[in-house]
């Protein structure tokens, strides 16, 4: 049984440095692409939200335009309130609708995270573990 010398099985400084830097190539390539997978999710939700908040106001100002007269007018008819204090209750009742669907959109806008922070912290540790190796 002969004994090998221990540079003839392990791989020499060179070999393993550029290991270690193809390595961390590879993570930082799968850390950017999980980047870019989760800015395009926060991107789509931050486009549903835009839609939601569009659909809100064209809801109030469709709502507004279409039924309010109508709605005015029956209220007159019904409780004979002068027809300025109809306008005006019917109004409001729009409003704060509307309202309610601002307040939604304008919450799911807040959750948004962008870019998001559990990927910029990981993509940080690792450039700085990359440094370290090779400085």
């Amino acid at each position: 049984m002969t004994h090998q010398p221990a540079s003839d099985t392990e791989p020499d400084l060179g070999t393993l440095l550029r290991e270690i830097v193809h390595d961390s190539e590879v993570l930082v390539g799968q850390q950017l692409r999980m980047f870019r997978a989760e800015l395009r999710e926060e991107l789509v939700q931050a486009g549903q939200a835009a839609l939601e908040l569009g659909a809100g106001a064209g809801l109030i100002a469709t709502s507004g335009v279409l039924s309010a007269l109508a709605l005015v007018h029956a209220l007159h008819k019904a409780t004979r309130l002068p027809l300025w204090g109809c306008y005006g209750l019917v109004g409001g009742l729009l409003g704060a609708a509307g309202a309610g669907f601002l307040a939604d959109s304008r919450a799911r806008a807040a959750d948004l995270r962008l870019p998001p922070p559990e990927s910029m912290a990981a993509l940080r540790e690792n450039l700085a573990w990359l440094k370290e190796q090779v400085g």
